[in-house]
């Protein structure tokens, strides 16, 4: 009989202990009858719901909930009484105290009494919202991904590719099981991939460039490339992730925009944003050359009296005639209206300038038919020499101007210069 009150206190403590554990752990403790009414609730109810233990006692789980959802944890609640069934993992939104959802994941043993009825059960929630979030974020992510008209994909450190979405399988003309074949890999870790981005996006954490990814038809899109890296908690990388963008369109609107800047519409001859940069790179190689600046005799005649459409084919005409005479090297260009400058390089003498002239001039005088109507055309010669006439653009020019506007007073059809 002395042992009894010993026995008594160390069962005291086992009880102390079981409440202290329960009351502690960061899930939600509870006990339910069979009917779901609460006979228990552990503090944490509190944190979860914002509920006073005391306060769930003779409620239900389904007191907690929106109609609907009641409805189908309710009937689900029940099949398990029924069938006496434990429950496992059961996803349900409850609503806290102040009106936002709380994803609960409960799980629960059912309490059989001696004649084998359910009278109950012992369980407990856990607060899986955030978690569900995350999940519903990622998800919805991946959807995007998946959507996504862009080039994406995953790849390891060495380049080898984990992952492709649909935009990029169709790109580079693959199937999902053709994921990590070295033709993949190959059609799109180019050399600046490989030995750049890739490098630098491992040291960097990232890196960004424009490169181009190989079609299965052999034909190479320019792309803007992202490639990130992913690192763990200790700080090495696990994988890396790219994003490329299709620059097709920007990268033709990028040579409209520079043809149209540096040549003619009309004639699609260089314009004189050309003609100052190609002087420029001649003084700048300290070049001999010859300016010779050409102005079209009556022009203005006949776009008056013929209309400004028949101007301008004369004037594509007389453009191509002195693309054609004057050959492949030397540069030739419009530089406003009827006038045309072509630029003659590595000049030895006098003599060669003189001869590109008269060239010029029997090409001008080559008739021209049109509507019928047959246009002869003049044209008066200036000449500048670099770097004997001048040192810069303007003065080069400038010059040229002067000796044609001298023919102009003349007599016209003919050329001149400082000779």
């Amino acid at each position: 009989m002395e042992n009894r009150p010993n026995e008594k206190a160390h069962l005291w403590t086992d009880e102390e202990r079981y409440r202290v554990l329960v009351e502690h752990v960061s899930d939600w403790i509870w006990e339910v009858d069979e009917k779901g009414i609460y006979t228990y609730a552990s503090p944490r109810v509190k944190d979860i719901l914002g509920y006073e233990p005391c306060e769930v006692i003779g409620k239900t789980p389904f007191d907690l909930m929106e109609p609907g959802e009641a409805l189908r944890i309710g009937s689900i609640f029940e099949y398990h009484v029924v069938n006496k069934l434990p429950i496992k993992s059961l996803e349900n939104i409850n609503l806290h105290r102040d009106g936002h959802e709380v994803i609960l994941e409960t799980s629960g043993s059912p309490i059989i009494d001696d004649d084998g009825n359910c009278i109950g059960y012992r369980g407990m929630d856990r607060d899986i919202t955030l978690r569900k979030q995350n999940e519903r974020r990622q998800q919805q992510l991946l959807e995007i991904i998946e959507a996504s008209p862009d080039f994406i994909a995953t790849l390891d450190t060495e380049g080898n590719s984990l992952y492709f979405n649909p935009s990029a399988r169709k790109m580079l003309g693959i199937s999902e099981e053709q994921t990590g074949s070295q033709t993949a890999k190959q059609r799109w870790v180019n050399e600046t991939i490989e030995h750049y981005g890739i490098p630098t996006a491992i040291a960097n954490g990232h890196w960004k460039g424009e490169t181009s990814i190989l079609k299965s038809d052999g034909k190479e899109v320019p792309v803007s490339q992202m490639i990130v890296a992913h690192k763990s908690e200790n700080g090495s990388v696990e994988f890396l992730s790219t994003i490329a963008h299709d620059i097709t369109e920007r990268k033709e609107l990028e040579r409209v925009i520079e043809y149209q800047a540096y040549y003619d519409a009309l004639t699609k001859l260089p314009n004189r944003h050309s003609l100052y940069k190609k002087i420029s790179e001649i003084m700048f190689e300290n070049l001999k050359a010859a300016v010779l600046f050409i102005d079209l005799d009556n022009f203005k005649d006949i776009n008056d009296r013929f209309g400004h459409e028949t101007g301008d084919r004369i004037l594509i005409s007389t453009a191509e005639q002195i693309k054609k005479c004057a050959g492949e090297i030397p540069f030739v260009c419009r530089y406003g209206g009827d006038e045309f400058i072509v630029i003659l390089e590595h000049i030895d003498d006098e003599f060669a300038v003189k001869e590109e002239a008269r060239r010029i001039l029997n090409a001008l005088q080559k008739p021209v038919l049109l509507n019928g109507h047959i246009f002869q055309v003049t044209g008066s010669i200036g000449i500048s020499m670099f770097p004997d006439d001048g040192t810069d653009v303007v003065t080069l020019i400038n010059k040229a101007d002067h000796a044609m506007y001298q023919i102009k007073r003349d007599g016209k059809n003919n050329y001149t210069g400082s000779f």
